[in-house]
């Protein structure tokens, strides 16, 4: 490792520039800082005050060659290549004549670039040695430039006596002179300087070598739903959690029950609104969201629509990082002097116009003030200026974490919080970003496709979906990686984004000197997910203790030989909570992964790395302790497909043939779910992360028998739909375009029903349309099994997927209205058009019309379930569907419809004064008797809601005590009586006795 890299700044670091890197005598060092400083001083002043300029001088060139250092490692150049090769060379370069005014002419007054490809020129030619492998392409000169500059800003304001010679009299004077002339008030140049800075997305933090960077930001903006109030300022949940909350599923979490009624009731009890109505209708507001949730973008977009003539308004908009550095004396003085600004405006005039005036004020990233008391003097500077302009609508972006509300909640400022995208929001963005980035490209439609199936298909991947800024990332990685087979790319890109690009490339903000980097922050993470598998919860917790954490950091710090290695660990404990959008607190002194896609890749490559690399794990824990001891734990089984799809290949076909001879064991008596066929999926999933040749025999030969045998032998009577999907995925992924796998699934659509498990068709149909469309007409294939329904699934398949693969086509929609309106086709494939057909067409008028006509008319119950549900989906403003329902509850013989009606009711119509009244009558009254384990209790379901939806409610307790004891139920009872214990028995009959 260079030894410069462990020095601190300042002092140490200029002194050690001064005599290792220069190591000039006197008079040619007096000649160095004269071409040094001469494009910002007068070459007698630089030559006369060298002594005191060639500290910060020497302090800036260590700073450019740390930087210059940093980016080679981020390109995985190792440090003995850097020692041997590199750091002889960088010690010329910094010396070379041509290179030594353009690194001083950071110290410019309003410097804001450098001319990066001079820089790139002079090493190119004369020290850059083919045999070093240098990363041409990768290495980022426009970023190394832009650091560099902070960094000289850094120096200057640290530095009086260096401000003092740069403020010299014939300086000052200049700057006079040049203060006097007034910038004026030129709205119609103005106009094109935003068209200019905003009217194009800036992609190049997130790949610069993709050819998007033309695509217009007005034309991709997806406009995100807001919430009027705070998220949690305490508690920075976990987005998988925060998921959770939002669809009011069972909870698990630490907090207590009064805070996490107080956090549904305040935040996500609040209607999400579109923003652009929101921020139409309030003078004073303040933007929360996540990092990459499109807080900027949104105000950009405000000013862009002036500029395309929408609105009248006059929008300022200032980015709160420059307006810190400048230290303007003030907003206006600030747009006067357009020191960081984008424009300039003539004070006084300004002044007067916005008094007389509508204008649109914006502040663009509260949160990227670091220091508190300057965000302090901001924020009190932003309330003044609210004041003073009554006519300004202003509008302030912070992220969520940090956020302090109360000097704007006094001041009358409106709060909201951005939403994130949900699946339409997900499949427009989509659509949108290859439509505009790709033009007449054909490819553009399969690309969309991958991706789309990428994100409904893996929940890693949905995950980080949601966030317009990763969602970005992955439209671009998706044009030249296969994803989800190379999501361990996806994660690693988007690790490197949020640990260091977003905020250095993108935000231009001047981290530390010493800041510790992003390879190191990836390996730490490394450290900590693996930690958190071994606790006692494992992944499933997703939980880590503050003094662990604070010990795995302080380790790591001293062994890289960090200084003051528990002081540096805490601040990045807050830097990855803070900035990177990594962390988060979890409560009670513990931290999580804010998304748990981070927590499974970071331990899977721990894991790689230990068994590669440092040689500490051998093949046989990998394979008993690893593998062995959690393929059937769910929340393992990411990690394990990621582990086989990143070590050497003969490595993980071991692994596939170790978990090939598993078994499914002890499964919860009486539960559909997927674990029925847990065995062979997680095989198959984990097979298909490695990339299959082109052999005409298939891969894994014994997988493949042991899945022919399990889907042609057993008849699985408690497979999930869900189960059946990630089958045929992960057949159609690891076999795809093998024909002998392709008979296979053709044999099993000529068995006939009888002599099938139900599900055989439907599975064969899902693999063959995923993983051979290609090789013949797949749209006919699909349009015959709907049209020669034969009471098997296949009809049911063959709809899901037309519209998965054809959605666009008009065709389509004409098909599923002619299998409602026919009534000819299996009652199964008629409720998949239904549902289909109101997820993907429910803005199209005639659609509530079939779905009210199937809802009321002489149906098969199981198509009027699915339209009453489609009803109260996306037509709640209607109460009839809930009246259909109640009926179906209180009087249908089949207990099946039953419960699915009272699920329904639960999920959409919870909120209707008589729901609990008709909970508690069915919870007692409903007629059910068991036949089969695995049959759903209306009475249970009825009882579970009551407990969720009125856990305060005496009559609940009463109820639960009562069904404990005298239900003729025994599943029931056993519920009951152990939701009774975990709650507390004594606390409950105390509930019932004080009331």
């Amino acid at each position: 490792m260079l030894e410069w890299l462990a020095v601190s700044t300042g002092v140490e670091l200029g002194k050690l520039v001064l005599d290792q890197v220069l190591d000039l005598s006197k008079p040619v060092l007096e000649g160095y800082v004269e071409d040094f400083f001469k494009d910002c001083l007068d070459g007698g002043v630089a030559r006369l005050k060298a002594s005191q300029l060639k500290p910060a001088m020497a302090t800036a060139i260590g700073v450019f060659i740390q930087r210059f250092i940093k980016e080679l490692q981020f390109n995985d150049v190792p440090d003995t290549s850097i020692d041997h090769h590199y750091r002889a060379a960088l010690k010329r370069f910094v010396r070379d004549q041509a290179v030594r005014p353009l690194l001083g002419k950071a110290f410019e007054t309003g410097c804001k670039k450098l001319d990066h490809s001079q820089l790139q020129e002079v090493w190119t030619n004369h020290y850059q040695q083919s045999g070093w492998q240098f990363p041409v392409e990768e290495f980022d000169w426009q970023g190394v430039t832009k650091e560099y500059i902070l960094a000289v800003k850094g120096i200057i304001k640290a530095d009086a006596e260096l401000q003092g010679i740069l403020e010299s009299d014939l300086l000052e004077a200049i700057a006079h002179n040049t203060t006097q002339l007034s910038p004026g008030f030129d709205v119609t140049t103005y106009r094109k300087s935003l068209q200019a800075s905003y009217g194009y997305l800036k992609l190049y933090t997130l790949d610069s070598t993709d050819g998007t960077d033309a695509v217009r930001l007005w034309r991709m903006f997806i406009e995100p739903r807001v919430r009027e109030a705070l998220p949690p300022i305490r508690y920075d949940l976990p987005l998988d959690l925060k998921r959770q909350l939002l669809d009011a599923g069972d909870l698990e979490t630490d907090l207590s029950p009064a805070a996490l009624a107080s956090y549904r009731r305040e935040y996500f009890q609040q209607p999400a609104r579109k923003v652009l109505e929101v921020v139409a209708g309030v003078q004073h507001a303040v933007i929360l969201g996540d990092p990459g949730s499109g807080k900027s973008t949104l105000l950009q977009f405000l000013a862009m629509d002036w500029v395309e003539g929408k609105t009248e308004a006059l929008p300022l908009l200032i980015e709160l990082r420059e307006y810190a550095l400048a230290q303007s004396t003030g907003f206006l003085n600030f747009l006067h002097s357009g020191s960081g600004a984008n424009w300039q405006f003539d004070q006084q005039q300004l002044h007067q116009y916005l008094l007389e005036n509508p204008t649109l004020v914006m502040f663009d990233g509260l949160d990227e003030v670091f220091d508190r008391p300057t965000q302090a003097t901001i924020i009190d500077d932003i309330v003044r200026f609210s004041q003073c302009y009554p006519q300004a609508r202003v509008l302030v972006t912070s992220r969520i974490i940090g956020y302090n509300p109360e000097r704007f909640q006094h001041a009358g400022f409106r709060q909201f919080t951005i939403q994130a995208l949900d699946e339409t929001e997900t499949c427009e963005f989509i659509d949108r970003w290859y439509d505009l980035s790709m033009g007449d490209d054909p490819d553009k439609v399969r690309l969309k496709q991958r991706l789309k199936e990428a994100i409904a298909n893996s929940k890693a991947i949905q995950n980080l979906a949601d966030n317009p800024l990763l969602l970005t990332m992955m439209a671009i990685l998706n044009r030249r990686q296969e994803l989800p087979r190379d999501r361990a790319d996806l994660y690693d890109q988007a690790s490197r984004v949020l640990l260091y690009h977003w905020d250095v490339d993108h935000k231009r903000l001047n981290l530390p000197l010493d800041a510790i980097g992003r390879r190191e922050k990836q390996e730490i993470l490394r450290l900590i997910a693996y930690e958190m598998q071994a606790g006692e919860e494992g992944l499933k917790g997703n939980l880590i203790h503050a003094d662990r954490l604070i010990h795995i950091l302080t380790h790591y710090l001293r062994d890289q030989g960090f200084s003051d290695p528990r002081e540096k660990a805490n601040i990045l404990i807050r830097q990855l909570q803070e900035r990177n959008f990594i962390l988060c607190y979890r409560g009670a002194d513990t931290y999580g992964f804010m998304h748990r896609t981070f927590l499974e890749y970071f331990c899977a490559i721990e894991i790689v790395h230990r068994f590669e690399k440092k040689r500490t794990l051998t093949f046989e824990q990998l394979r008993y302790e690893i593998f062995g001891q959690h393929w059937q734990d769910e929340t393992w089984h990411e990690v394990l497909r990621l582990i086989c799809g990143t070590i050497d290949i003969s490595f993980a076909e071991k692994l596939i043939n170790f978990l090939c001879q598993q078994e499914v064991q002890n499964l919860e008596e009486g539960v559909f779910s997927t674990e029925t066929i847990q065995d062979i999926l997680l095989t198959t999933l984990c097979a298909s992360e490695i990339r299959q040749t082109s052999e005409p025999d298939p891969k894994y030969p014994n997988l493949l028998r042991k899945i022919k045998e399990r889907v042609e032998n057993d008849d699985i009577e408690r497979i999930t739909f869900e189960a059946i999907n990630k089958l045929a995925d992960a057949v159609s992924l690891t076999w795809r375009k093998n024909d002998c796998v392709l008979d296979w699934l053709k044999s099993l659509l000529d068995i006939a029903p009888e002599a099938a498990s139900w599900w055989n068709s439907y599975f064969s149909i899902k693999a063959i349309i995923r993983g051979w469309s290609d090789e013949f007409d797949a749209h006919q294939l699909l349009t015959d099994c709907i049209l020669n329904d034969d009471e098997s699934m296949s009809g049911q398949a063959a709809v899901e997927e037309l519209v998965r693969q054809w959605k666009e086509d008009p065709a389509t929609l004409e098909i599923l209205k002619n299998i409602l309106m026919s009534k000819s086709n299996d009652s199964n494939t008629r409720e998949a058009a239904t549902r289909v057909l109101s997820e993907n067409w429910q803005d199209n008028p005639e659609v509530l019309d079939i779905l009210k006509n199937l809802a009321t008319k002489n149906e098969a119950p199981i198509v009027q379930l699915e339209a009453l549900r489609q009803l109260s989906r996306f037509y709640g403003d209607d109460k009839s569907a809930f009246l259909i329902l109640k009926n179906i509850v209180k009087k249908e013989k089949n207990s099946g419809f039953r419960v699915n009606a009272l699920r329904c009711l639960i999920e959409f119509w919870s909120s209707m004064d008589d729901m609990q009244s008709l909970l508690q009558d069915t919870a007692v009254n409903d007629q059910f008797e068991r036949e089969k384990a695995w049959e759903s209790n209306p009475r249970s379901i009825a009882l579970t809601a009551l407990a969720e939806l009125y856990p305060d409610k005496p009559e609940t307790w009463e109820l639960l005590m009562d069904r404990a004891a005298n239900d003729s139920d025994y599943q029931l009872c056993k519920w009951a009586q152990e939701y009774l214990d975990k709650s507390g028995i004594q606390n409950a009959k105390l509930k019932v006795e004080g009331t």
